[in-house]
């Protein structure tokens, strides 16, 4: 789940579901939209959004859970309708109650963000505690963000590390930064710049901008903030 002061953001996250189609009905072409509602929010271009509204609100209507969080994401950017903050509130808390890790995660931001919905810390940092328990590694990334910074929470930055690491594990490359300044500043960990180069150089393999920018700092030897 990316968002623009990204996260932007991040990764296969979230599992595909079953498609149902027609038993029998072989003289019917197969329709391919419906493949649109696997894929994350932030990953389609802008001449899919339409279409991924459709795939996302059919497979939301038969009970995909995840689908339910994706539409959500798509009522709260106005990618492929009009923006809609209360829906995109409803549309996340569904599929975060249905099971749906991504939804959690997105509920959380929208709780923490006040957007459509009242600010509350506390409520999001347990939102992203149960998407980062269903494997949404947005989730634990910024359940990780919140600790480290003790917004919300109690400050605690050798927790923040174990979020940042589960995150960076799965894939998500600003978990990886984001544990690189933990190990390039000796936050939560001993002092090591050799593991903050090498996480900072994974990152930056995935394309992600702010690796990229911590890794040449520490090649020029210069301070990582």
């Amino acid at each position: 789940m990316r968002k623009p002061q990204d996260r932007a953001r991040r990764s296969d996250l979230w599992p595909a579901w079953l498609l149902i189609v027609c038993a029998g009905c072989a003289s019917q072409s197969v329709v391919l939209q419906p493949s649109l509602a696997r894929v994350e929010p932030d990953r389609l271009k802008p001449d899919q959004y339409a279409n991924a509204v459709k795939a996302y609100r059919d497979a939301c209507a038969a009970g995909t859970a995840q689908a339910c969080g994706y539409l959500g994401f798509m009522y709260d950017n106005a990618f492929g309708v009009q923006r809609d903050l209360r829906q995109a509130v409803v549309l996340s808390e569904r599929s975060c109650n249905d099971g749906g890790a991504y939804g959690c995660a997105y509920l959380g931001y929208l709780v923490q963000m006040g957007r459509g919905v009242s600010a509350d810390a506390t409520r999001a940092a347990g939102l992203f505690r149960r998407a980062c328990d269903g494997s949404d590694t947005s989730g634990c990334l910024l359940l990780g963000i919140m600790y480290k910074t003790g917004a919300g929470v109690p400050e605690d930055a050798e927790y923040a590390v174990q979020l940042f690491s589960k995150a960076c594990d799965d894939g998500e490359s600003l978990a990886c930064v984001s544990l690189g300044y933990m190990y390039a500043n000796g936050e939560g960990v001993d002092r090591d710049e050799p593991r903050a180069q090498e996480l900072f150089r994974a990152a930056c393999a995935q394309s992600d901008e702010i690796g990229c920018q911590a890794k040449a700092q520490l090649d020029s030897e210069q301070p990582v903030p």
